[in-house]
């Protein structure tokens, strides 16, 4: 090869330097780089040194100081066959992506063959790492990791394909940064500035800017809000029952279709879709009730009856595209989710203090502890779609204010609140564990010597954690769980990024709304911005800043169960805390820790069982390890919705024909969609948002493309 000079790829370079790391005694990345000069490669000095970091952070160099100049030596084992984004950017043919899908799904059922051993191992390294410093450590390597590639970049050449490749690699790494830093964080930009995009980062790059960094003083202040000071694993003692704990669980269901009269062929047309949504809640206790000699579950539900779905408590529980004309087709689907979520946020204020049960009019106190099946962020946290004038607004608004009375709840009256996520999409844990892993793990831990970082960071939280914390577990072991991360509310929101270490999180807002004072006052605000900052906006006391400054969300996984396998994972557990989010002040440690002991004590009261076919909207059958109450309360919302669909035909088909000018009703059934009917909403959904493309707060092509870091749906 000496002889033929040629090109060299960045594969070509990394494979050079690890057959070199390899040799007795390592090598230097002066070394590498004379030997690849030699070969025809055209790369400055300090193109190898960023390959030694690279390779370092992945954990499959060595650094050695020993001899005072540091050398690079090659983990044993570091050939390995895991497919990680290198080898899986090769394969892309941008013709063909599918083919890439479904290698991609091949290495990620290889990944869950990791032996037991190796995740028992892992899990015992982890017991005695401290949780902010490991925090700490990975978000600074895969800073300088993404720093490395982005230099990379604006020193490589024109070979369109190679820097093709290299792009999407950045592009992985800065959004993992991103879900890790923004979204499951919620850092501030002054702990850890990351680009907006790629190429922006490489533009500051060639100018001499900084392009992604973390602050180490920063980001060790800011992670002590965020991260508990305990062990990364650690053991749940076994709680003494000092009281029966009152459990509460809510779960939810939507029966959506479209309307048809019986008898006639057609279906009832007027102008939109007959869409309609039936949206139900049901909360349930752990107590029975005795009717008439019998022990029955005690439970509340949204609406009690058809002839309420409309009373101001149960608004929204019945959906329907005709009774909304001010929302376009897509809000509209959109707003039936919401609505749904907002049905479940009252069933849980309802649990919260003393209510009476359908029909028996029996008191029941109020619950110690509510869970709530899913996550308990508010589904839609947008501010400009919470400053809406249409219906869609409506709803969010009051969403966030239901939200905001079960925060105080549980800061004034010892309630705990608390969601079980089973789709958790989060990584958080995942990319910490898998630079500790990719250190630490040797021979001696089982027959996985190099653990495959980049394959392991395409894996979510929730497959990574049921693996550490389910292997080797046999019935009756005590249980294990993840240290507690706590996410602040504008980590769920669009102010995600926009985060500063020296402000509240909601100067964001009152920055926004100053400036729309000063063009109320030039004459050049439009008329629903003014209605909402003048009309509705109650500033500094506003429920959506008072989430801003003081709601967060604290996490963890908890390994309750007999080894899972890839059919089975665990959920996220997660629970509100209402304390100050601002950088300068401490986390009010002492409410989340009584949270999180009251929610502990109250999941090993209630126990955790494997529920089947816990999904609405598969048909394929599922199996979740889920709290014992969640289960029974997804009993009974089934039974109840299936029932309150059957009683409200007649009722919803009477509703509708007012609005349509119908004289007379013959009947009407909600039933599922045709498949041309998909295919109609499909089209309108799609011609609407074509044609707002490039509009005020859409996302155009190019845009999607460029901003990995803003995702349709985030987590």
């Amino acid at each position: 090869m000496d002889g033929n000079p040629q090109t060299m790829t960045s594969n070509d370079r990394k494979k050079l330097f690890m057959e070199l790391a390899a040799k007795e005694g390592g090598v230097t990345p002066v070394e590498v780089y004379q030997a690849a000069t030699g070969r025809g490669d055209s790369v400055t000095e300090e193109a190898y040194y960023n390959i030694a970091r690279r390779l370092a952070h992945r954990g499959l160099l060595q650094e050695d100081d020993s001899s005072g100049t540091r050398r690079y030596i090659a983990r044993k084992g570091s050939d390995g066959h895991w497919l990680d984004e290198d080898d899986l950017w090769e394969l892309v043919d941008p013709d063909y992506p599918l083919l890439a899908l479904t290698i991609a799904d091949e290495s990620s059922r290889q990944m869950a063959a990791v032996p037991q051993d190796v995740w028992v191992a892992l899990r015992e390294k982890l017991r005695s790492a401290n949780a902010p410093k490991l925090f700490e450590d990975a978000i600074c390597s895969y800073c300088r990791d993404l720093s490395d590639q982005i230099h990379a970049l604006a020193d490589m050449d024109n070979n369109q394909a190679e820097r093709g490749r290299r792009r999407r690699e950045a592009d992985v790494t800065l959004l993992l940064l991103i879900r890790l830093c923004k979204h499951g964080l919620g850092l501030s930009n002054n702990a850890v500035f990351l680009p907006i995009n790629v190429e922006s980062a490489v533009r500051a790059a060639r100018k001499g800017d900084r392009v992604c960094e973390a602050d180490r003083d920063l980001l060790q202040k800011e992670l002590k809000r965020r991260v508990a000071d305990e062990p990364f694993i650690v053991d749940v003692p076994e709680y003494e029952r000092d009281r029966d704990w009152m459990i509460g669980a809510v779960d939810g269901s939507t029966r959506g279709g479209v309307l048809s009269f019986l008898g006639d062929e057609g279906d009832l047309l007027s102008g939109h879709a007959p869409l309609v949504s039936i949206n139900t809640a049901v909360g349930q206790v752990n107590r029975n009730q005795k009717v008439d000699g019998r022990q029955l579950p005690t439970f509340t539900r949204l609406p009690e009856r058809p002839e309420d779905m409309q009373r101001e408590d149960n608004r929204y529980t019945v959906m329907a595209k005709l009774l909304y004309p001010d929302m376009s087709d897509g809000k509209y689907m959109h707003a039936v989710w919401n609505a749904m979520d907002l049905v479940e946020a009252r069933a849980t204020l309802r649990l919260m203090g003393n209510w009476s049960t359908p029909g028996t009019h029996v008191e029941v106190r109020a619950a110690d502890v509510v869970l709530r099946d899913g996550a308990i962020a508010p589904q839609d946290r947008d501010f400009s779609h919470y400053m809406a004038s249409d219906t869609y607004g409506r709803i969010v608004r009051t969403a966030i204010e239901t939200n905001w009375k079960i925060a105080k709840h549980c800061k004034e009256d010892g309630q705990t609140f608390a969601g079980v996520v089973k789709e958790a999409q989060l990584s958080v844990y995942g990319p910490v564990i898998n630079w500790f892993a990719s250190r630490t793990l040797t021979a001696d831990d089982g027959p996985v010597e190099v653990w495959p970082l980049d394959a392991m960071n395409l894996l979510p939280d929730r497959v990574l954690l049921t693996h550490l914390l389910t292997s080797g577990r046999r019935r009756g072991d005590g249980w294990t769980r993840s240290c507690l991360v706590v996410r602040p509310f504008h980590s769920v929101t669009n102010f995600a990024r926009s985060h500063d270490h020296q402000s509240p999180p909601s100067n964001l807002v009152m920055a926004r709304r100053s400036e729309d004072m000063e063009r109320l006052e030039a004459g050049t605000l439009d008329a629903e911005r003014e209605h909402f900052w003048v009309d509705l906006f109650r500033e500094e006391h506003d429920p959506f800043v008072q989430m801003l400054d003081r709601v967060s969300y604290a996490g963890f996984y908890v390994g309750s169960v007999p080894h899972l396998d890839i059919n089975k994972q665990l959920p996220r557990v997660e629970f509100l805390v209402n304390a100050t989010n601002r950088e300068d002040q401490e986390l009010d440690w002492t409410q989340t820790e009584t949270h999180l002991h009251r929610l502990c004590s109250a999941l090993q009261q209630n126990g955790f069982d494997v529920a089947n076919e816990h999904s609405m909207f598969e048909n394929k059958a599922k199996l979740d390890v889920l709290p014992s109450l969640l289960i029974k309360t997804h009993d009974t919302v089934k039974v109840w919705a299936t029932d309150l669909l059957s009683r409200v035909q007649e009722y919803v088909g009477f509703y509708i024909a007012r609005y349509v000018g119908m004289k007379k009703l013959k009947g009407l059934t909600i039933r599922p969609f045709k498949k041309s009917e998909f295919q109609l909403l499909y089209n309108t959904l799609k011609r609407e948002r074509d044609d707002h493309a490039g509009g005020p707060g859409s996302r155009s092509l190019e845009e999607r493309r460029s901003r990995p870091d803003l995702p349709d749906d985030v987590d």
